[in-house]
């Protein structure tokens, strides 16, 4: 008996660890510029005999072979493993040559979860702007409903878009209001954009899809419209209004304002 409330001690202790979320840490500001600069003294190069691979810098890899070489750049060749670390593609970067992941084209407002790596998030202050990359502690995963970082418990924790060339959009894990468009180059997909559905809205495989979260007035993407939700029977619905000429729907007032 003692045993086995021992072991129930135990995973409470283990899920009550697990369950803390931890904000991630800032490793590139939109304001930094283009990717940081590989830490080398010079520039690797062959030694024009020996066939093996380095990094030449933070996405490409020199490949050394005897008296010729090669460059190969990882983010356009393998996306899913943009980084060079040891010669070789990799998901994570090398942050001991200097090298920090890219900020992405932002396309909207807020936190936006990484595609391919799911240590990393970012952040959008406007739409086009560049991002601000943030990185999760060792072990740890960005959890986009809460916006933090969570323990990596098991493989699923770790999300990243699975892009699919027969799907124009395709979503992101299980969430309902991330998505993503991957555009395909010879089957190989070699951009990714991650987009948001508005608020109350829910992606449902092809587009974003509104939710009525109560009765009442709530925003429409469009600014001279709303949403009016209300109880026909025992069913929630809504219908699409729109402001008279002249004014907007202010969604903190829940009402409509002259433009």
């Amino acid at each position: 008996m003692a045993h086995k409330v021992f072991l129930l001690v135990c995973a409470l202790i283990q899920l009550s660890t697990a369950a803390v979320e931890v904000p991630g840490k800032l490793v590139k500001s939109s304001s930094d510029g283009p990717f940081v600069a590989f830490a080398a003294a010079t520039e690797p190069t062959c030694d024009g005999v020996s066939v093996y691979t380095t990094c030449k810098d933070c996405n490409n890899v020199l490949v050394c072979l005897g008296s010729t070489q090669s460059t190969k750049n990882c983010t356009a060749a393998t996306p899913s493993t943009p980084f060079c670390v040891n010669g070789a593609c990799s998901a994570t970067y090398d942050s001991v040559a200097g090298c920090t992941p890219s900020g992405v084209a932002c396309t909207g407002v807020g936190f936006y979860p990484d595609a391919k790596n799911c240590q990393i998030y970012h952040y959008c202050e406007g739409v086009d702007e560049e991002s601000s990359v943030y990185e999760c502690p060792p072990n740890y995963v960005y959890n986009a409903e809460t916006t933090l970082c969570k323990q990596k418990i098991y493989a699923t924790d770790c999300v990243t878009v699975k892009c699919d060339e027969n799907k124009i959009f395709v979503s992101y894990g299980t969430s309902k209001k991330y998505y993503a468009f991957c555009q395909f180059e010879n089957n190989v997909a070699t951009s990714i954009q991650l987009l948001k559905c508005p608020d109350n809205c829910n992606f449902d495989g092809n587009s974003c899809v509104f939710k009525c979260p109560g009765t009442g007035n709530y925003a429409h993407a469009d600014p001279v419209k709303y949403y009016q939700c209300y109880y026909s029977g025992a069913v929630l619905t809504f219908m699409t209004q729109s402001c008279p000429t002249g004014k907007n729907y202010d969604k903190d007032l829940r009402a409509k304002k002259v433009n």
